[in-house]
């Protein structure tokens, strides 16, 4: 009898090498030998946020920020999207501007005109954290909020702002064609934390248990390639889901994530980087008290899937 096949339905918040984890997972065919047949895809914008699509059934699983179940658990909810397993380990976001960062000073942000990340709270939390840990006050920011990545990256070539915040390969791309410098990255200065997490809704992780288990295996396997693999073969690997790019901007992309610790080596979320990640949502004034662990992390599908 041929082995059963698992459908899965996968998604991932919008395109980013910094989600360069679910990619290998997917093109690597890590899912594929686990006998899980997936459709893969991002969010679709109508759906306003990945809560959504797993809450209407658009998806199955789905790369999230524990952030938004810390809130939601902050503001009285009884029960929150549990997450399982970690995609990023650090903040995967980079401070460019326009003059050479090789001299660069966090007090030259004082004052400074910033377009932040605007399609997400968890970006811009993380850089006020590590504005703050540098003694900048993220008040004496001028920004220019509120821009999807497209309008925030044409803004800073059209000649607004002193510094932008950007993911990968964008922060590359504007690197590459002179437009500006990278200033600083932002995942070395704040540390381990869980940034990027899997999530799914309870029931269906109580009734698709082996269908999760079969998907923490694939994907701690590709964790493992990826962490063996040099740059340019894992930019070889997922360059297909970045077509408008440069291959080679992918690898660089690549290698600077990979260079600062930004992936995990296994797919544990354990507590330590769940609390650090809630230290800077506090920061924020984003939440005002700790939440259980236990209520928002099921750590147990990844050590059963593991075992």
């Amino acid at each position: 009898m041929a082995d059963a096949r698992y459908s899965l339905r996968l998604m991932e918040v919008f395109r980013t090498v910094f989600y360069t984890p679910i990619h290998v997972a997917v093109a690597g065919g890590f899912l594929e030998s686990e006998g899980l047949d997936v459709s893969f895809s991002s969010c679709p914008p109508d759906l306003g946020s990945v809560p959504n699509a797993l809450n209407q059934g658009v998806a199955d699983i789905s790369g999230s920020g524990v952030m938004r179940s810390i809130i939601e658990s902050d503001s009285g909810a009884q029960t929150v999207l549990p997450h399982f397993a970690e995609i990023n380990s650090r903040d995967g976001f980079f401070v460019l501007g326009r003059e050479s960062g090789d001299g660069f000073r966090w007090d030259s942000l004082s004052g400074a005109t910033v377009i932040p990340v605007g399609f997400s709270a968890m970006p811009w939390a993380s850089f006020q954290f590590a504005l703050r840990k540098n003694g900048v006050d993220p008040q004496s920011l001028t920004l220019i909020p509120d821009l999807p990545l497209p309008d925030a990256v044409a803004a800073f070539k059209s000649g607004q702002g002193d510094f932008i915040h950007l993911p990968e390969p964008a922060a590359e791309q504007l690197i590459a064609d002179g437009t500006a410098n990278l200033s600083v990255a932002l995942g070395p200065v704040n540390g381990h934390i869980a940034y990027s997490s899997f999530a799914a809704t309870e029931a269906y992780l109580e009734r698709n248990t082996e269908t999760v288990h079969r998907f923490i295996r694939g994907y701690a396997r590709g964790l493992t390639w990826l962490r063996e693999s040099d740059p340019a073969t894992v930019g070889d690997a997922v360059s297909g889901f970045f077509p408008d790019v440069p291959s080679e901007l992918i690898t660089k992309s690549v290698a600077r994530y990979k260079e600062q610790g930004t992936w995990p080596a296994t797919p544990h979320l354990e507590q330590p980087e769940y609390e650090g990640l809630e230290e800077i949502l506090m920061a924020a004034g984003m939440v005002k008290e700790h939440q259980p662990y236990a209520k928002i992390v099921r750590p147990e599908f990844v050590r059963d899937a593991l075992a």
